[in-house]
């Protein structure tokens, strides 16, 4: 899975939290988007809830992940400040996870 079908993935998860989100309080859907900390809308439950979404939909394609986990919360910089910054994560977590299997 490359760059671009994952940001797919995290972009589609975004719209899907919107449509649950009053219009003052929606995502910004785009690569440069923040996801947690100013000036994302996000608390840290709706982090956690779009962060299972991703994991979900990473699932149904083949690729399954565990987002939020030690291993991300133990970095200096937060992979999940922004949808660029978690786009990069995953695409290291899945090269990790298929580099692993031989792949």
């Amino acid at each position: 899975m490359d760059r671009a079908a994952i940001l797919a993935v995290v972009l589609q998860a975004m719209e899907r939290t919107n449509q649950m989100r009053t219009e003052a309080m929606r995502l910004a859907v785009s690569q440069e988007a923040p996801l947690f900390g100013p000036p994302s809308p996000l608390d840290s439950l709706g982090l956690v809830s779009l962060l299972i979404d991703v994991e979900e939909a990473l699932d149904e394609a083949g690729h399954p992940v565990i987002l939020s986990d030690d291993r991300a919360l133990s970095q200096s910089r937060s992979p999940f400040r922004t949808v660029s910054s978690l786009v990069e994560y995953i695409d290291g977590l899945l090269r990790e996870s298929s580099a692993g299997r031989g792949a």
